[in-house]
């Protein structure tokens, strides 16, 4: 067996209330590659950064290659041998590739300004490792996204790291690059370098990584082969959630979204259906099976920077809520933000009530009728309830329409009527997310884009988030909710599509994800 060269024991690492490490022991061998999965959230980005220096730990170890190394700052420890890079690339743009890595200073400023003869050689052996000499003289903004990812893993090897953390070395990079890239990783994990990394695509996972560690809630729940993890039952509960019920699959969450999705598609005369069986209230109405999307967006392309995000995706509102599914890093918070003008898009159109507003800001979809709610709620902790209503209804001259407005909002949270003049950082975290519905729907919207309003919530608030979207659906908005817990979603979900890895998988009525396996497949990507 290869000598242990990283090992962590009982690290954890907390934000305030927040613990995203909870007592993580981990070894990776010499000269393995050694993978790590998780769900947004599940902690693996503050375990690299915790690791490398980045944030320090409230509590346990860092061991690399027999030596301890805990609280020691990342330039030492990057010099030490242990190495990272980012998911976002974020060269030098104004200098070339070849100065980019030139730029790596090994020995740090003190060694002088003069550049060695070694290290303009290792600078050319990299350069032909990665088998872009070619781009050496161009400088870094006017190279593709996957060259820029080459680039910022040669930056690393400038160091000869024995060992490198790899967040999503192939995020947004193209089938032909990402075979590229697994082939240098390949080559150089042969010639002795570690590779330990973080990773959504699940056919990287499978094709390159000798063990996998799979994160949740900041604590590891199991480890093995890609083919022992992706079977594991509590892999499946980590990613789509906690079912009650453990030999409940989702043919049986989803039972009563097929009867009453069948009642109500048989009928064009209102029907008594309650809510919260997945069947929202608009369909106690609807005449016909399908509505017009309100909010549209058609082949929509975008990203950040040179990283490409969404691959042409089509996706569009409905009556009732649609969801939209996927692991982390699958791009459906760049969508949803996209959605909203927050994230332009690149190319492809969107358009809402058949208008085109592909080169709309927020602002100005937020005065048409589209709102987005934040992850996290996004209340002013320091204003009043009161105030922070108000600031949501900005759009509005008329005092008689903010008047009915504030009414319509208080009558769909009446828990938030007593709270009026309390400041909104005293508010519960239920509270606070009622507050974050409340003041979207002081904007008027008719479609709403929800952003995991369950994450972060105590269990016991996770159905009433839910609730919380179906009252939107109640005051005949249609709702987009991107959401981690699959499994809760389905129940209310009218709509679904399916990403990974900026494309869709999967898009249609939910109660045809009846069998699990197939369902687990999409939501990877494998």
């Amino acid at each position: 067996m290869n000598d242990t060269i990283l090992e962590t024991s009982e690290l954890k690492k907390s934000f305030g209330a927040l613990v995203a490490n909870d007592g993580i022991s981990l070894s990776v061998e010499a000269g393995e590659v050694h993978a790590i999965i998780g769900p947004n959230g599940s902690g693996k980005s503050t375990f690299f950064n915790t690791i490398t220096g980045f944030y320090k730990p409230d509590s346990g170890s860092v061991r690399f290659d027999g030596e301890e190394i805990t609280g020691w700052r990342s330039d030492r420890i990057a010099r030490r041998g242990l190495g990272r890079t980012f998911q976002i690339a974020s060269p030098f743009e104004d200098l070339t590739v070849r100065e980019n890595l030139l730029g790596v200073y090994t020995e740090g400023l003190g060694s002088g300004i003069r550049i060695s003869k070694e290290k303009r050689k290792r600078a050319d052996e990299i350069l032909e490792l990665l088998e872009i000499p070619h781009i050496a003289d161009h400088e870094a903004s006017d190279i593709s996204g996957g060259q820029q990812q080459l680039l910022e893993l040669g930056r690393i090897l400038m160091l000869e790291p024995e060992c490198i953390l790899l967040d999503e070395p192939t995020a947004g990079v193209n089938p032909a690059l990402q075979n590229r890239i697994l082939k240098h990783l390949r080559t150089i994990n042969e010639q002795g370098t570690t590779f330990v990394l973080i990773e959504h695509d699940m056919s990287v996972i499978s094709n390159i990584a000798d063990r996998v560690t799979v994160f949740d809630q900041g604590q590891i729940v199991t480890q093995g082969s890609f083919e022992e993890v992706t079977a594991d039952h509590r892999v499946r509960e980590a990613y789509l959630g906690q079912s009650d019920d453990p030999n409940a699959g989702v043919a049986d969450v989803l039972s009563d979204v097929e009867e009453q999705s069948s009642s109500v598609a048989d009928t064009s005369d209102p029907v008594d259906v309650p809510t919260g069986g997945g069947a929202t209230a608009v369909q106690q109405n609807i005449k016909t099976p399908k509505s017009e999307g309100r909010l549209v967006g058609t082949d929509i392309v975008t990203g950040y920077g040179n990283h490409k995000v969404i691959k042409g995706i089509s996706v569009e509102s409905r009556d009732g809520i649609t969801c939209i599914f996927g692991p982390n890093g699958s791009g459906k918070s760049t969508l949803l933000k996209s959605l909203a003008g927050v994230v332009p898009a690149w190319s492809g159109t969107l358009t809402y009530n058949g208008q085109d507003i592909t080169a709309n800001g927020p602002h100005e979809n937020v005065r048409l009728g589209v709102a987005m709610l934040p992850q996290d709620g996004g209340i002013f902790g320091n204003l009043s309830v009161r105030e922070n209503l108000l600031l949501g209804g900005f759009t509005v001259d008329d005092p008689d329409v903010m008047k009915e407005r504030m009414e319509t909002a208080l009558d769909a949270f009446p828990a938030l009527r007593d709270k009026m003049a309390d400041d909104g950082k005293s508010l519960s975290g239920g509270q606070q997310m009622m507050l974050s519905f409340a003041r979207a729907m002081m904007t008027g919207a008719d479609v709403y884009l929800l952003d995991e309003p369950s994450a972060g919530l105590a269990p016991s608030l996770v159905d009433d988030a839910f609730e919380m979207a179906t009252r939107l659906v109640d005051h005949g908005a249609q709702v987009i909710l991107i959401e981690q817990n699959v499994r809760e979603a389905l129940r209310i979900a009218d709509y679904v599509y399916i990403l990974a890895q900026g494309e869709l998988q999967f898009e249609g009525d939910p109660t045809t994800l009846t069998d699990e396996d197939d369902l687990v497949e999409l939501y990877l990507g494998i």
